[in-house]
């Protein structure tokens, strides 16, 4: 006869053993966690308040994007990756950032930075203690938020285990700035991705030169790509073969893993250099109105 100590013994067991098995199982087949970093609002604190809310605002910090509200725009980025590619995206590890992009000076995308890597920081040790894997990290940034993604590397690295954790960058339309331009080249992003449209002009129009004299004759406007001998992937990028405007973006944010797919498949062989790619129409309906 089973003694009820060591029932309880038993039970206490397999309860432990099936939420270590359901944890491993319940992981991406990567162990990727992906963050999704915000661009420009310039009337941040006032978008809270408005009708469109849902569509472009996003309270400071680190949220995990199954926590946000289904009717907002991020939480729906996150779901069209998870939707496309389950076995690379999930919910458990995707994350949005949100920062005061209303301030256009680049020491607020610097702390913002460091405030995410701190962030991050901790849930990269608890995806250790829960899976009992070291996992990567993947950073998306848009616009701006791409100079925030390319700060981090003065923030980095992220250690687990006394281990490097791998950190990814993917940029989209970053406004590329003399004053940071150079942390592209960080020993700290294990590889670089920056995406750019021709007819991105939103991308340009960022007048460095008014805070800083010393660049301003030949560098007044951003650039839109980064010099040829940086350590990246620069990627002109097409949708139904049509350059797309800067705000564009946005609709096409949720066919990332197509995006990145079709980038992987130009770059196996290559660690810089510039590649060419054109989103297909099929995936792509919702942006067609709004493609120049």
């Amino acid at each position: 006869m089973i003694s009820l100590t060591n029932l309880f013994l038993f039970i206490l067991i397999f309860f432990n053993h099936s939420i270590l098995l359901y944890s491993k199982v319940n992981t991406t087949i990567d162990h990727a966690i992906t963050v999704f970093v915000h661009g420009t609002f310039p009337a941040r604190k006032l978008l809270q308040y408005s009708p469109g809310r849902s569509l472009i605002y996003f309270p400071k910090g680190l949220s995990l994007a199954e926590n946000i509200s289904k009717k907002y725009h991020f939480h729906q980025v996150a779901k069209g990756c998870i939707d496309l590619s389950p076995d690379l995206y999930s919910f458990d590890q995707f994350y949005i950032f949100g920062w005061k992009s209303e301030h256009v000076y680049d020491h607020v995308r610097a702390e913002a930075a460091n405030d995410l890597i701190y962030a991050l920081q901790k849930i990269v040790d608890d995806y250790y203690q829960l899976h009992q894997i070291v996992p990567k990290v993947r950073l998306i940034g848009f616009s701006h938020g791409g100079n925030v993604v390319l700060h981090t590397a003065n923030a980095l690295p992220l250690i687990v285990q006394s281990k490097t954790i791998e950190v990814e960058v993917w940029i989209f339309g970053t406004p590329v700035q003399q004053v940071n331009q150079h942390l592209i080249n960080s020993n700290n992003f294990s590889k670089v991705y920056s995406i750019y449209s021709k007819n991105d002009w939103i991308q340009r129009m960022d007048p460095q030169g008014l805070r800083n004299p010393q660049i301003r004759k030949k560098h007044f406007w951003s650039d839109r790509i980064f010099s040829s001998e940086s350590n990246c992937i620069q990627i002109e990028f097409t949708v139904n073969q049509k350059s797309i405007g800067h705000t564009s973006y946005r609709s096409v944010f949720k066919y990332f893993p197509i995006i990145q797919k079709l980038v992987l498949e130009k770059t196996q062989d290559i660690k810089t250099g510039f590649i060419a790619v054109d989103l297909k129409r099929r995936f792509n309906s919702e942006v067609q109105h709004s493609v120049s």
